[in-house]
């Protein structure tokens, strides 16, 4: 027992809590060298601080737990090198993440008291849409939608079908961190859905119309103007908001040129 050091002093050691280094015991992550049987007071030795502090250091950054136990229990270090470099990419992309998000408070807080919109109610025509519906948040909605309406715009053709107007976002609902959105075309001459699209209608009606230009990740801030004006005029939601992108970002190099109509369907409340 000379060569053991009480959970204590092992974790002043290590720079782990107590706590940490019982939850790390009863995952497998780092078992104590001997356990007490009578007061069940957990012992370490020495030379397992090294491995304490690595995985102190890792959980500092946020790496999950079957991680770092991969990390720690691999013996070939290309293999580790390998685990830190993945992780080390997924670091990066939280930092661009995060970086991207501090621009748009920037950009709300710059732009959202003096952007003007021009905000109208119109008679809105029905819609005959291919859709796809699928899960984002606002980290992932950028490249889940490309991909969707890639795959949007592919069963369109191989079904012999045409655009009847340029594509649209509906955002069926967004009351949790994961929004449902719903990516969709106007089509031709199309009768049956292809499998794994939907089609349907999107009624018309009388709906609050504004037009963005810029970039996408400034959109919620012509959203926000429209819900101010919407109570300022007594009117309140009668369906999904949604945008029809008027242009197409691949062909538009400067994105504070992009058009964007957003369409939020209305009744008087």
């Amino acid at each position: 027992m000379n060569e053991l050091m009480p959970i204590g002093r092992f974790s002043r050691m290590c720079w782990l809590s107590i706590k940490a280094l019982r939850i790390y015991d009863e995952t497998g992550l780092l078992h104590p060298a001997y356990v007490d049987p009578a007061s069940g007071y957990r012992y370490y030795r020495p030379s397992q601080a090294a491995t304490a502090r690595v995985i102190a250091t890792l959980r500092s950054l946020d790496m999950p737990l079957a991680s770092i136990q991969e990390v720690v229990t691999q013996s070939d270090p290309d293999r580790v090198r390998d685990l830190l470099d993945s992780y080390r990419l997924v670091l990066e992309q939280r930092i661009d993440r995060h970086r991207h998000m501090l621009q748009r408070v920037e950009t709300f807080i710059r732009k959202g008291a003096v952007m003007a919109y021009e905000i109208t109610t119109r008679d809105i025509a029905p819609a005959d849409v291919l859709g796809t519906t699928y899960p984002a948040t606002l980290d992932s909605l950028s490249e889940t939608s490309q991909v969707a309406y890639h795959r949007l715009y592919e069963a369109i053709t191989a079904a012999g079908a045409t655009p009847a107007g340029p594509p649209r976002m509906v955002y069926l609902d967004l009351a949790d961190d994961t929004w449902t959105i719903e990516a969709c075309v106007p089509v031709a001459g199309l009768s049956a859905a292809p499998g794994g699209f939907s089609l349907h209608r999107i009624d018309g009606g009388r709906a609050a119309v504004t037009r963005h230009i810029g970039p996408y990740e400034e959109l919620g801030i012509a959203y926000r103007e429209v819900e101010s004006w919407l109570d300022a005029h007594g009117l309140t939601s009668a369906g999904a908001p949604y945008d029809v992108y008027l242009n197409d970002p691949a062909q538009v190099n400067d994105p504070s040129k992009l058009e964007t109509e957003i369409i939020w369907p209305v009744r008087s409340a």
